[in-house]
């Protein structure tokens, strides 16, 4: 059978759809089950922080990486008791400690932990300017999913995503 143009067409697209929902499940699997972490949001620039209707993040902790002569690949983190990530210098990313999570940074030149921008509905900006908090879920391989911003004591601000 010869394969002609139109059925080549058809199976990269049947190839391209299986690949994003792959993604999207992925996705939704971390959001679903992974760790809730917060990572302390560092002062942006106000006159970049907000773009229409998205909002430009920059983390607490990407700027402690910046200081870095080489930035590592992978590092430890542990939780206090709201949540809130903080980088264990002396831990061991192969041997975690109970109560240490693993996580992995984005190579460069990608910014270390992404998303830098959040995409809100239009009217929320003024409610996202109290953020305090990127609210995140960590999958075992230590990936992040940004699920929404958090005031300082890690409420919820602006609308949240539908649960489906």
């Amino acid at each position: 059978m010869r394969v002609t143009r139109p059925h080549a067409i058809a199976i990269y697209g049947a190839l391209l759809l299986l690949l994003l929902s792959a993604v999207v499940w992925h996705k939704e699997r971390t959001l679903r089950n992974g760790v809730r972490i917060l990572l302390p949001l560092a002062p942006v620039d106000p006159r970049a922080l907000l773009g229409g209707d998205y909002m430009r993040l920059d983390y607490a902790l990407s700027r402690e990486l910046a200081a870095l002569p080489a930035r590592p690949s992978e590092l430890v983190i542990t939780l206090d008791k709201k949540g809130v990530a903080s980088w264990q210098r002396q831990g061991n990313p192969r041997s975690l400690n109970a109560g240490q999570y693993l996580l992995t940074l984005q190579a460069p030149p990608h910014p270390p932990i992404a998303p830098d921008a959040y995409f809100f509905e239009e009217g929320q900006g003024e409610a996202l300017e109290q953020a305090r908090f990127g609210e995140f879920r960590l999958n075992a391989a230590g990936e992040l999913t940004l699920l929404g911003l958090t005031d300082e004591k890690g409420q919820p601000l602006g609308t949240r995503r539908p649960r489906w």
